[in-house]
């Protein structure tokens, strides 16, 4: 048994690959759904219930700038439950009488941060400019957003049932992966002894690469992080922003390929509807860098 502590680039398909074992497998086993992993702060703005408060005080000289953080509880119930509520971001009331609607998350993730309208109704820890005095606080909407989901976030635990009880080391899978191969088409290859050919270490890294690239992200209904926006850019005039803008979606779209520790774009070339990529990748687990050409057929070149 391997006990996985997950990282924000963590997904199961990569742990999957890094341990050789079916991903279905440790869906099961760690009794996981879709998406079954997250950052965390994927979770903060997707599990969590939230929604605004509206806070009134009394009239007093100066404003007042409630600082991200402040917490705001609802009543004990009747079961011995206080839910809290962090203020996301900092919120001012003007001096004299003042209302404000300020936009709190529970603390804790999934439906338990569901609440009814008017339950919370007092102030935490309150973080202020100054004094904040005699506060009002009501919610006059109930939040019925937080989702119970059965994810791992980053930090958690998920544990890889390899078969054996205690697994000191990966399998032997060779150093990165191995994987179909796929024609600059998308077909697949006959190996000239009637069965598939396969890629494996640095080329199937540059084959991984050349894939995420090229592949519409949101083309995969199960998978919507897989691939980027690069066709978004074909056909627009090669201002600096644009390929800024191309250089920031390469970096976002790697950063979900375990098997690379760093990307360096070196050059950006777009022609009206074909775009030519140079980069370099570190390789996670090595000292070794590839520098790779992509273009939108999907040919990884080394270079």
């Amino acid at each position: 048994m391997i006990e996985h502590v997950l990282n924000d680039a963590d997904t199961i398909q990569g742990l999957s690959v890094l341990y050789n074992v079916p991903w279905q497998d440790i869906a099961d086993y760690n009794g996981l759904e879709y998406p079954y992993t997250m950052t965390s702060r994927e979770a903060y703005y997707t599990l969590y219930a939230s929604g605004y408060l509206l806070v009134r005080r009394q009239a007093v000289s100066l404003p007042l700038t409630l600082y991200a953080g402040s917490l705001f509880m609802t009543d004990v119930d009747s079961q011995g439950v206080q839910k809290v509520y962090e203020l996301v971001e900092d919120t001012t009331l003007a001096a004299g009488v003042a209302e404000g609607y300020f936009y709190v998350r529970s603390r804790l993730p999934g439906r338990f941060g569901n609440t009814i309208v008017g339950s919370i109704v007092l102030s935490g820890s309150i973080r202020s400019s100054s004094e904040p005095g005699s506060l009002s606080v009501t919610n006059p909407e109930p939040f019925t957003n937080g989702k119970d989901a059965k994810v791992r976030l980053t930090g958690q635990i998920v544990y890889i049932n390899n078969g054996t009880e205690l697994a000191t080391t990966p399998s032997a899978e060779p150093f990165g992966g191995t994987d179909l191969k796929m024609t600059p088409d998308g077909d697949l290859s006959d190996d000239g002894t009637g069965d598939w050919e396969v890629v494996t270490g640095i080329d199937n890294i540059k084959q991984a690469v050349s894939h995420r690239l090229v592949t519409r992200r949101g083309s995969l209904t199960q998978h919507p992080t897989y691939g980027s926006r690069l066709h978004e850019f074909i056909g627009l005039a090669q201002a600096p922003y644009i390929r800024k803008l191309v250089e920031l979606d390469i970096h976002e779209t790697l950063s979900y390929e375990d098997r690379i520790n760093g990307v360096t774009v070196d050059n950006v070339v777009i022609q009206q509807a074909t775009y030519y990529v140079y980069l370099t990748v570190d390789v996670a687990g090595s000292k070794e860098s590839i520098g790779l050409q992509v273009d939108q057929s999907g040919v990884a070149i080394a270079v």
